[in-house]
C-alpha cells in the first residue's frame, strides 16, 4: 500500500514506540506474575470448603489483558488485579460473604497470611518484590454474560455492577481496527521480520496499536507527575479513568502522534470545561449500557473538588510536556521530562541498528545527528540536497 509518510516521520514514530515499549513489563516479571496468579489460584481449587458447591474462576484484569502495562517507578509497585468470580446468584451472597470467606481461606495459608491486606473491595496480597495482587471478589448477574456483581465499597454491604472482560474486548475492539494499516505495521509488513530484529529491539515495537502506546506514554507521565506529590491534597487520576477517556477519544488514527495530539484534545476539553465552567464530568463504564444512567458503573463516582482539580493540573501539565517534545530541538531534554530517565540513548542506538539491518534504507544515524540531506526526489542521503534540520522527534 502506498503512503505519504516521510522517513522523518517514521523515525518520530519509532522513536515512540521504543519509547513505549521500553516501559512495558519485562518477560520476567510477567512470568513472575503468572506464577503468583497461578499459585493462588491453586489454593482457592485445593480449598475443600471454599463455595465447594460452585465452580469459582479466576482471572486477570486490567492492563495486562489491555497490553498496556508500565513497569512502576523505583520504589514503587506493579498492581495486578485479580477477578475472583464465584458462579453462583449474587441473590444468594452478600458482598462481606464472599469477602470474608475469600479472606479466610488466604489467611490459613502459611505464605500468605503474613503477606495480607485489606482493601476497600478486595484483598491485597503484598509480595516481596515489586508488586502485588488485588484480588476482586463477586458473584454473576445472570448465566448469560461475563457481567460481575463486586462489593460497592468499604462498608461491604451493597453490590456494584463490573464486566472486566467486556471492557477488554471493548478496547481491543477500538484499539485494533485498521491493525494492517497502521503507520509501523506498513513498514514492518515491508521487510522480513527476522532480517531487522535487534538485541535491544522489543519484539512487538511494531505490533501494538497507537491507541495501546498512547495509554502507556500518558500513563508513564501520569506516575511522574504524581510521583513526589502529596496525594492527600492532589489525588493521582487513576488508570482506568485515563484509559476510559483516551479509548473514547481515540479517532482511529494510524500513527502514535495523531494519536496523542488527539488525546490531548479531548483531555483539555474536559480540564477546560471544570476549569471555567465548573462541570464535573463522570466517567462511566462503556460497555455498562443500563438505561437508568445513576445505576451504571462510574470510574469517577468518589472523584471530589480535589480530584477535579488535580485532573486539571495535570492535563495542562501534559500538554505543555508534548508540546515541548514536539517543539523543542534538544530532544534529549524534552524526551526525559515526558518519559523520565533512562532508555533515551538506547532507543536511539537501536534505531542506528535496525537501520544498518535494512539494506538500502536512509540512514537514520545521519538523520539523527543532523548530517542528512534530501534530494529533488526525497531520498534521504548524506551528500547532495538540502540539508535536513536535527531531528527533534515529531514531524510538524
Amino acid at each position: 500500500m502506498k503512503n505519504n509518510y516521510t522517513e522523518q516521520q517514521y523515525i518520530t514514530e519509532e522513536l515512540l514506540a521504543l519509547a513505549a515499549a521500553n516501559l512495558e513489563l519485562d518477560e520476567t516479571r510477567k512470568k513472575q506474575m503468572i506464577s503468583a496468579y497461578e499459585a493462588v489460584n491453586k489454593v482457592f481449587d485445593d480449598n475443600e470448603e471454599f463455595f465447594k458447591n460452585y465452580t469459582v474462576n479466576v482471572y486477570a484484569q486490567g492492563s495486562l489483558i489491555l497490553g498496556t502495562t508500565i513497569k512502576p517507578l523505583p520504589g514503587k509497585e506493579f498492581d495486578l488485579d485479580i477477578v475472583l468470580k464465584v458462579d453462583d446468584s449474587y441473590l444468594n451472597h452478600t458482598p462481606k460473604e464472599i469477602y470474608d470467606e475469600v479472606y479466610r481461606v488466604l489467611s490459613e495459608h502459611g505464605t500468605y497470611e503474613p503477606l495480607l491486606q485489606k482493601k476497600n473491595r478486595c484483598i491485597r496480597i503484598n509480595y516481596n518484590s515489586d508488586f502485588h495482587m488485588d484480588i476482586l471478589p463477586g458473584c454473576k448477574i445472570t448465566s448469560d454474560n461475563s457481567r460481575v456483581m463486586i462489593p460497592n465499597d468499604k462498608t461491604l454491604r451493597d453490590w456494584s455492577r463490573t464486566d472486566p472482560k467486556s471492557y477488554a474486548e471493548w478496547f481491543l475492539n477500538i484499539a485494533e481496527k485498521h491493525q494492517s494499516q497502521f503507520m509501523l505495521a506498513q513498514k514492518w509488513n515491508s521487510v522480513t521480520r527476522a532480517s531487522v530484529e535487534t538485541e535491544d529491539l522489543p519484539t512487538d515495537v511494531y505490533v501494538k496499536s497507537p491507541l495501546q502506546r498512547t495509554v502507556q506514554i500518558v500513563k508513564r507521565y501520569r506516575d511522574l507527575y504524581y510521583d513526589k506529590r502529596d496525594l492527600t491534597k492532589t489525588p493521582a487520576i487513576s488508570s482506568i479513568v485515563l484509559t476510559t477517556i483516551l479509548a473514547q477519544s481515540y479517532g482511529e488514527e494510524l500513527s502514535i502522534q495523531l494519536a496523542l495530539k488527539n488525546a490531548l484534545i479531548k483531555l483539555k476539553s474536559l480540564a477546560d470545561g471544570y476549569k471555567f465552567k465548573g462541570i464535573k464530568f463522570s466517567v462511566y463504564n462503556p460497555i455498562d449500557l443500563y438505561p437508568d444512567q445513576e445505576k451504571r458503573e462510574n470510574f469517577t463516582d468518589s472523584w471530589t473538588d480535589l480530584h477535579y482539580k488535580s485532573f486539571v493540573e495535570f492535563v495542562y501539565d501534559l500538554e505543555k510536556k508534548i508540546n515541548a517534545y514536539i517543539h523543542n530541538p534538544k530532544s534529549e531534554e524534552t524526551y526525559k521530562s515526558l518519559f523520565g530517565n533512562g532508555y533515551y540513548k538506547q532507543n536511539v542506538q537501536t534505531l542506528i541498528k535496525l537501520d544498518e539491518a535494512l539494506k538500502g534504507k536512509p540512514q537514520l544515524s545521519a538523520i539523527l545527528s543532523g548530517t542528512a540531506r534530501t534530494d529533488a526526489s526525497g531520498t534521504i542521503n548524506t551528500t547532495t540536497g538540502v540539508k535536513n534540520g536535527r531531528h527533534g522527534f515529531f514531524a510538524e
